[in-house]
């Protein structure tokens, strides 16, 4: 098959017209890594070469747009192409030609992962590490990452999330702030022990057991059991129970 001519059908795809009357639509790279310009006839290895080398590109300006909006990982964009395309090889071929061109490159990926988790998120380095190995990263290499940062990075941030979540829960029992607060810092990724020493040296204070006993009352004015058991559900203790009784109403627990 002779070239018959080239026509520019927008940035960087060009129509190669064939003196069979076929066109194949390129990519501007693929016409000039075969050297096509400088070529007259296209024989079949050559034809099929194109086409091959022709839908590998276009996988990559995929991933290059995929990645424009943010660094991805190399499993990130594995998974992408593969909902594109369901040959392994043209995507294996994309992924090799990304990393050869700079595109991709997970240490990178992690340094800036870790970093961006850091400063924009409440992430702890549990949870960072455990969204870095959904991301198939070695566990070691990870490891290697966080343990640049020391433990006085992770209490200043605990500090911080504490002390939002002080202003933002006074309205529960001392016990339930407590209680659902471990429970959401152990969740964003931090360590057990550092919380539980963030965590005794905080001052809460709150006014939600003059609050939660006044609606116990009126709730159960007539029952002092259920009036108990409702603010003992609420996180309060017997002794501050007992106080508010004493004080407020009835002279129990003499």
């Amino acid at each position: 098959m002779k070239i018959d001519r080239y026509e520019l059908v927008k940035n960087n795809i060009y129509n190669v017209y064939l003196s069979n009357g076929e066109v194949l639509t390129l990519d501007e790279n693929v016409i000039t890594d075969n050297e096509l310009l400088l070529k007259k006839e296209i024989d079949t290895t050559l034809y099929n070469k194109l086409k091959s080398d022709n839908d590998i590109i276009s996988l990559c300006n995929m991933a290059i747009k995929y990645i424009s909006i943010r660094l991805r990982s190399i499993k990130e964009v594995r998974d992408y192409l593969s909902k594109k395309c369901d040959n392994s090889y043209y995507i294996d071929m994309a992924i090799d030609k990304l990393i050869g061109y700079k595109y991709l490159d997970d240490d990178r990926f992690t340094k800036a992962f870790i970093n961006d988790k850091i400063n924009l998120s409440n992430d702890g380095p549990f949870k960072i590490k455990k969204l870095l190995l959904e991301l198939d990263f070695n566990e070691s290499d990870i490891d290697n990452y966080l343990n640049n940062f020391d433990n006085s990075l992770w209490e200043e941030k605990l500090i911080k999330i504490v002390n939002k979540k002080k202003n933002l829960m006074n309205n529960k029992s001392y016990y339930m702030f407590i209680t659902k607060l471990k429970s959401y810092l152990f969740n964003l990724g931090y360590d057990k022990y550092m919380i539980d020493n963030i965590l005794s040296n905080i001052k809460y204070e709150s006014n939600a057991l003059e609050k939660d006993f006044n609606s116990a009352l009126k709730k159960y004015k007539d029952d002092k059991n259920k009036l108990i058991n409702y603010l003992l559900r609420k996180g309060y203790s017997y002794d501050e129970i007992n106080t508010k009784l004493k004080n407020l109403v009835w002279g129990f627990f003499n």
